[in-house]
């Protein structure tokens, strides 16, 4: 499967391995069953073409909202060209999702589309995944981590943290993150490593993640010194994701080490494993409303798998008609998945 953010360690101890620790520390017989379970059948289907699936996904997806206080070009939200419906998702959406399988998932990513920490019970759905025994980690913009928010961040029990930081300068920062104040993000930065230094916690695990593009990719050097002066626990060095020709000209930096696709005047096309994807097994997505969907490149909702707001169950909407569906073009005819021809995941061992 190919990578498309590059762990950079810079000597800040061992961020990464400890925080795998962390989720080693969630497994349980009954988690590690299941992930035994959901890979065996990914794996059966991608060997017969046949759609099996046992278990339930491994890691769960969780849109909080699909708000943003930024106004980002090659985000459907930043742009504005989202067409779902904006809102906020409510508690009780949250626990319709994550309780039927609390006790089977690993893993919570808190954020999709918008700013996690727009959603005023954001904390509240971390305490109950962490109090689960699940583990939780969002990723943020961090404009609005003053001193006492910061405290309840820890307090939340969050395991881990991605906060975007695209510039060392306010001119390169904005030039992509248009409306950010990167001072703001800094001295959010700070208040959160001063929290769990206050608290004597190491979560959540500070991951400061750098998004390559052409306008800022000569401040790698500095990214990384600013990391270190920050005192996060990694810093991520990404990949940009673009959608037409026109994009890929202005957005992909030269450096080719850090382009998740091939480039040429007359066009630009993804570097993909060969194969299937097992994310339709793997894991899946619910966004703000309860709609579920089966990745995060389905950013607009157009494959809705079900809905909460029905009244279907988890296992009802997992291996619902729609899903078995889906995943059996991904077997059959992943290039007819119009969300699929813009994702570089994929496992050649079963072209």
């Amino acid at each position: 499967m190919l990578k498309n953010i590059f762990f950079e360690k810079l000597n800040f101890g061992f961020a990464k391995e400890v925080a795998m620790i962390q989720v080693l520390k969630t497994l349980t017989w009954r988690r590690v069953l299941n992930a035994i379970k959901i890979f065996s059948s990914f794996i059966l289907s991608a060997i017969t073409k046949k759609t099996i699936v046992w278990g339930v996904p491994v890691i769960v997806n969780v849109e909080p909202t699909n708000i943003c206080n930024l106004r980002c070009p090659l985000c459907i939200t930043g742009s504005m060209q989202m067409e779902r419906p904006y809102g906020r998702m409510d508690f009780n959406t949250f626990k319709k999702a994550i309780e039927p399988v609390a006790d089977k998932i690993i893993y919570i990513t808190l954020y999709h589309q918008g700013e996690p920490y727009l959603n005023s019970d954001f904390n509240r759905f971390v305490t109950f995944a962490v109090e689960k025994g699940i583990y939780v980690t969002t990723s943020t913009n961090a404009h609005f981590f003053d001193e006492q928010l910061a405290l309840d961040v820890v307090r939340s029990g969050l395991d881990s943290m991605i906060i975007s930081v695209d510039g060392v300068t306010q001119e390169t920062y904005a030039h992509y993150r248009r409306g950010g104040d990167l001072e703001k993000v800094k001295q959010g930065i700070r208040n959160l490593v001063a929290a769990k230094k206050q608290l004597k916690s190491k979560t959540p695990y500070l991951f400061m993640q750098f998004l390559v593009m052409k306008h800022n990719e000569h401040e790698i050097p500095a990214m990384k010194q600013l990391a270190r002066e920050l005192q996060v626990d990694r810093l991520l060095i990404k990949t940009t994701q673009v959608m037409t020709l026109e994009e890929a000209k202005e957005w992909l930096p030269e450096n080719e080490r850090y382009r998740r696709y091939n480039l040429t005047e007359e066009e630009f096309s993804v570097k993909r494993g060969q194969g299937i994807c097992p994310r339709p097994w793997l894991t899946t997505l619910v966004d703000w409303d309860g709609q579920v969907v089966p990745c995060c490149f389905d950013k607009n909702g157009n494959h809705a798998m079900g809905d909460f707001r029905n009244g279907e169950g988890f296992n009802e909407i997992w291996k619902s008609v729609r899903y078995t569906d889906f995943r059996q073009r991904m077997l059959t005819n992943r290039n007819s998945i119009d969300i699929c021809r813009n994702c570089n995941y994929g496992i050649g061992l079963f072209k």
